[in-house]
């Protein structure tokens, strides 16, 4: 039966350049590569998706020392729309925190659908092709790619140089999520795995962000080392805060997106209306289902639900801790193809979440070893409310649960952490 478990990371014990125990490492304490590019179709200023733990990730090398590029499209994401400011270009070349960030103009996937997501990929990664044909963007000897895209990690592979080592970072099986989701027939299906098989496999090693995907992959046909290393924050920036003076709040922050199954989150509220009057739930986020969720809530009656915007990244913290309890929920035909990211940022926050997801799961696994989360049966919104409605009325033992959660991100999910187990495999050495 395969380790469902996720990957912990061990002390170090062998490289007189990292004593340092987890929890106490630094960046200064990280050997990493010279030069780095890193190659992704979401980066800062975009507040969802994979986009602020890659932005994490790249300041991170730069501040260790490491001359670092990102390679990624103008913003557009979770709006689909490019977002102010970008859309002529002037900000297409452009150094932030010691990242240089090289943007190429693309067509957002309005709409959500397969095609429009092809045409999205294709013109922003024919872009990144020509870039390197240019010379706008040379080749690297350490380079990252992230999936989503799996064009991104296929055009990483042209942007290393020989010799070099080229690392696939996979938040998303592209080729699972559609299918389970429904996106597109069953060739369409066929030729993302096909092309997932072929990058990866050209790919020096992968990571994954749980055991599960990893299997995944492995039933795919990977046959490239394949690494787990859970989701990482800025533990430094989301930390713990006292809660503010409010009604009890349950909070959902990120994209409005089909995978979130966020009706479970409406039918949750109506349930909730009823075990606890008081309490309220706040959504903040944006996306192609806004409107859909909102027309709904309307159409339910639930005056328990507020939808705000996304908090500005320099308030983040802030708005972390006005969730009493935040929601994580999944679509369950989905999860062993992504591991939410937002996971990690809340438990950084000391606050406790209720997730949907199956026994065996990525999350069920990691809820069984920390003890810092619940979680509930996909599609069942009673149970959801019931635990979402405990943690609200009993604050002390929320509060417990959110210093367990601190704790495992300080000695297994710091940007520190991530860096040097990143850092590991673009050098060669074992993660």
């Amino acid at each position: 039966m395969p380790d469902d478990s996720i990957h912990l990371r061990e002390p170090v014990t062998d490289r007189p350049a990292s004593k340092a125990s987890p929890s106490s490492l630094s960046l200064s304490d990280v050997p990493v590569p010279e030069e780095l590019l890193l190659v992704a179709q979401s980066y800062w200023p975009e507040p969802a998706g994979s986009a602020p733990m890659m932005t994490d990730l790249a300041t991170a090398f730069a501040a260790a020392g490491a001359e670092t590029t990102v390679l990624t499209a103008r913003p557009n994401y979770p709006g689909n729309t490019v977002y102010d400011g970008y859309a002529d270009g002037s900000q297409d070349s452009r150094t932030v925190d010691g990242v240089l960030i090289e943007r190429l103009p693309t067509i957002p996937p309005a709409g959500g659908g397969m095609k429009a997501r092809l045409i999205h990929e294709g013109v922003l990664h024919a872009g990144f092709a020509a870039a390197l044909a240019r010379g706008r963007v040379g080749r690297h000897h350490a380079v990252l790619s992230l999936c989503p895209s799996i064009l991104s990690v296929a055009v990483a592979d042209r942007l290393t140089t020989p010799g070099g080592r080229h690392v696939a970072i996979v938040h998303d099986i592209q080729s699972g999520l559609a299918g389970a989701l429904g996106m597109g027939g069953k060739a369409a299906v066929r030729a993302i795995r096909a092309m997932e098989r072929t990058a990866l496999n050209r790919a020096d090693a992968i990571v994954v962000l749980s055991e599960p995907m990893r299997g995944v992959l492995e039933e795919l046909g990977v046959t490239k080392p394949i690494h787990v290393i859970p989701p990482h924050v800025d533990a430094d920036a989301v930390h713990p805060l006292p809660r503010p003076d409010q009604p009890p709040t349950a909070l959902y922050s990120g994209a409005f997106a089909r995978k979130q199954g966020l009706e479970q989150v409406l039918d949750m509220a109506g349930h909730l209306a009823e075990l606890m009057p008081q309490a309220r739930i706040k959504m903040r986020g944006q996306g192609g289902l806004e409107e859909e969720l909102k027309s709904r809530a309307r159409t339910m009656g639930l005056g328990n639900v507020i939808f705000q915007p996304l908090a500005p990244k320099d308030q983040l913290n802030e708005a972390m801790a006005e969730g009493d309890v935040h929601l994580v929920p999944q679509r369950p035909e989905g999860a062993a193809f992504a591991m939410p990211g937002k996971a990690v940022t809340i438990l950084a926050a000391g606050r406790p979440f209720v997730s949907t997801c199956l026994p065996g799961s990525a999350l069920a696994t990691l809820e069984a070893q920390v003890g810092a989360f619940l979680c509930t049966p996909p599609e069942e919104p009673r149970a959801m409310a019931e635990a979402v409605a405990a943690l609200l009325s009993d604050p002390a033992r929320a509060t417990a649960m959110g210093r367990r959660g601190r704790a495992w991100v300080e000695a297994n999910a710091t940007r520190a952490v991530a860096l040097d187990r990143y850092a590991r495999l673009l050098l060669g050495e074992a993660a």
